[in-house]
């Protein structure tokens, strides 16, 4: 979604954005799940600045420290841009409902901030934020599933391909 188009969403509903779109539309694979929550793929050294900018509180980054698809202290990034910040480290091969419980902890203690929700490129941010979004009791429906991890491409084959997140979904369901 471009925030052009989030931008006019948020208007026409009367709603004004905590978050300013317009500095982050070049994240890579960023959401604007709603004007209090985004997730993206990884941002860039530059745009942690932008992020406070932004409107952006906390970061949460989904990444295992040290992985190669991740900067190496992306913690100190943060702070010198003046952003609070989390790392729950998500093996992408091995998700677990602890990693799940663990963000859902973390999002339930900061409600009143704004935050980042990200990963290497918005697929693990998006499947968590999705059943964050059950989890606090957002009905569930398909059309919310591809909305929220539109990141995924084709939901079907992409979960298909990674059967780990396909069963990471189910028991988070099944235990909400």
């Amino acid at each position: 979604m471009k925030a052009p188009f989030f931008m006019a969403v948020l208007l026409s509903a009367g709603v004004q954005a905590a978050i300013s779109p317009q500095p982050l539309a070049e994240i890579k694979d960023v959401q604007f799940n709603s004007e209090r929550v985004i997730t993206a793929g990884l941002p860039t050294e530059a745009q942690f600045s932008q992020l406070k900018i932004a409107g952006v509180d906390l970061v949460i980054n989904l990444i295992p420290d040290g992985n190669r698809s991740g900067h190496l202290d992306e913690a100190s990034l943060a702070a010198s841009a003046g952003l609070d910040y989390v790392n729950i480290e998500v093996d992408w091969k091995l998700p677990t409902q602890a990693n799940l419980q663990h963000f859902f902890t973390v999002m339930d203690a900061n409600t009143d901030k704004d935050v980042l929700v990200h990963c290497a490129a918005n697929w693990r941010a998006s499947a968590f934020y999705y059943l964050y979004l059950l989890h606090s009791g957002t009905p569930d429906s398909t059309e919310l599933q591809q909305q929220v991890m539109t990141p995924w491409g084709d939901l079907n084959d992409s979960l298909s391909k990674y059967p780990q997140w396909q069963r990471l979904i189910t028991e988070a369901k099944t235990g909400l």
